[in-house]
């Protein structure tokens, strides 16, 4: 199977100009004839608080555009969803799109008080599930700053993930966390890791970059560093059952705490 990565830089409001990067790098994805690419975190607005009930509008015209294309690839990353239920908070909803429709949803959980994501979110439900199969893969998902709980990703593995998404908006200032935290995650886990993140500012943030795509022993496989682009992978399932053989950390953890 191809894997994707996209990263670019997301502008705050501009739902239009996002979809214009994004689709180009979506576009490239399918022309490397890939069967995913994931691309960040609420990628289509960012994080523009005061405006993201009004921004979570634009959403549904928006996955419609990409189910429209999606028979060529399947599409990943997030995207502000309007909470019904609420008068002022959103959702940061992960959508996994395969022809035409959502294959699999998940709701971001972990929520980044320090910035207030909290105020003008609603989390997810710690017990949704995480993982979706896709071609006989199972993939696990999370997002940003659930990579700083490893919990998220140990489920995920235990419920059968070999191939772990996650998308962010993930600043320069804390960029040896980013570096840091997500080879340990593939590493713990022996999974192929990507993560998608934003580049260049993204409101009053100066984000980290590093797209990165590790293999199951934490090796680096790509990383974007600071532009525009967007990265590729053929995953070996040889290369997961070598590495969770020869090494067998997480089956010996399966045994004392799934």
């Amino acid at each position: 199977m191809r894997l994707a990565i996209a990263q670019m830089e997301i502008i705050p409001g501009d739902v239009e100009k996002n979809l214009n990067t994004g689709f180009k790098l979506i576009n490239d994805a399918i022309d490397n004839e890939c069967d995913l690419v994931l691309l960040p975190e609420v990628w289509t607005t960012g994080f523009l608080f005061k405006k993201l009930k009004e921004l979570s509008k634009t959403t549904p015209d928006v996955l419609k555009d990409i189910k429209e294309i999606s028979n060529k690839i399947t599409v990943c990353g997030s995207y502000v969803v309007d909470d019904n239920t609420s008068f002022d908070k959103v959702f940061n909803k992960f959508f996994a799109i395969k022809d035409g429709k959502i294959l699999f949803e998940y709701t971001k959980t972990m929520l980044f008080g320090v910035t207030g994501e909290d105020k003008y979110f609603t989390k997810g439900k710690i017990n949704q599930k995480n993982v979706f199969l896709l071609n006989d893969i199972t993939f696990g998902v999370s997002i940003c700053y659930e990579l700083r709980f490893p919990e998220f990703f140990r489920k995920a593995a235990f419920n059968g993930a070999v191939v772990h998404l996650h998308p962010a908006i993930w600043p320069i200032n804390r960029l040896e966390h980013w570096l840091t935290l997500t080879k340990a995650r593939s590493i713990e886990n022996q999974v192929y890791l990507l993560c998608s993140n934003g580049v260049g500012v993204s409101g009053k943030w100066e984000l980290a970059g590093n797209s990165i795509i590790y293999d199951p022993w934490g090796e680096i496989l790509q990383n974007a560093n600071s532009h525009t682009t967007i990265k590729y992978i053929n995953i070996d399932s040889n290369t997961i059952e070598k590495a969770r053989n020869n090494l067998p950390s997480l089956k010996d953890s399966m045994r004392f705490f799934k």
